[in-house]
């Protein structure tokens, strides 16, 4: 069982992704803005983090960076629409996988799987 935050400024998406994960026995938290996360990421370990590219305030890539300051948590980037060379960026800035919307549930549950296998998960 990984303890997963999901990052959406989408309420629904954020409730329906938990529910899946919760399926499979995971503990799932969620927040609905970047400073929520970076709060919820001082307060908790997690195992892994899925983080959204656009939301209003403050956008993945700084919540990303913030997140780092405080934890080598493992974080996913999701996104609607994410260019090639962006994708490429993400990826080198160091998360750990880059989903587009919506979500192909079978390489979720496969990196949550790599997470667990890899032995990080507390």
């Amino acid at each position: 069982m990984a303890k997963i935050l999901i990052v959406d400024d989408e309420k629904m998406i954020c409730e329906e992704f938990r529910e899946i994960l919760q399926e499979d026995e995971h503990e799932v938290d969620t927040a609905l803005n970047g400073e929520q996360a970076i709060h919820m990421v001082q307060e908790k370990q997690y195992d892994l983090v899925f983080l959204d590219v656009l939301m209003p305030r403050m956008e993945g890539s700084e919540v990303f960076s913030e997140i780092r300051k405080l934890s080598n948590v493992p974080v996913a980037i999701m996104s609607g629409f994410i260019p090639s060379h962006k994708e490429k960026e993400i990826i080198a800035s160091g998360a750990v996988a880059c989903f587009k919307k919506p979500l192909d549930l079978g390489k979720i549950k496969k990196l949550i799987q790599s997470v667990e296998d890899r032995g990080t998960v507390a």
